[in-house]
């Protein structure tokens, strides 16, 4: 009886222990709202672009940038369809001045092929340069980022 009584004891304690206070519970939906809310904030600060791309010898196509910027810094994706496919391709070393953007990303297929780009700003607003990747003979194309529509660019078009 003594080993049953010493038995139920323990289980209770360890009930007890294991069970989280409710302070603890309140402060674990305190912090599981907080990164909702972080990472809704971080959603809105995500910016499309348009733009285009030329691959050398091939016909040009449209594509998307995504960029997002946090406190680790900026960071971005070519967003491209191709066959149908819808494509995100990181971008690294991303650089944007005054009047230039630079970058360099590679194809998911080829971890060892590396495409620079040097965009400079253009008079409308929007940037266009060319990527030259680190192959033997040193490729090159071309990219185009669009000028970003204002919200009133946007309401002037849609009155």
């Amino acid at each position: 009886m003594k080993k049953l009584l010493l038995g139920m004891t323990a289980m209770m304690v360890m009930a007890v222990v294991a069970a989280p206070s409710a302070s603890a519970q309140e402060a674990e939906k305190a912090d599981a709202e907080k990164k909702m809310e972080k990472m809704e904030g971080e959603a809105k600060d995500v910016h499309w672009m348009k733009g285009t791309m030329t691959p050398p010898d091939q016909e040009t196509m449209d594509i998307s940038y995504k960029v997002t910027k946090s406190e680790k810094g900026v960071k971005g994706w070519i967003v491209a369809e191709a066959d149908g496919e819808k494509r995100e391709i990181p971008m690294n070393d991303i650089k944007w001045g005054d009047d230039y953007v630079s970058y360099s990303w590679g194809m998911p297929d080829n971890a060892d092929l590396v495409i620079s780009c040097n965009l400079m700003k253009q008079d409308d607003g929007g940037y266009a340069g060319d990527c030259t990747d680190n192959a033997e003979d040193g490729r090159t194309g071309q990219m185009t980022i669009a000028p970003m529509e204002t919200k009133e660019k946007k309401d002037e078009t849609a009155g």
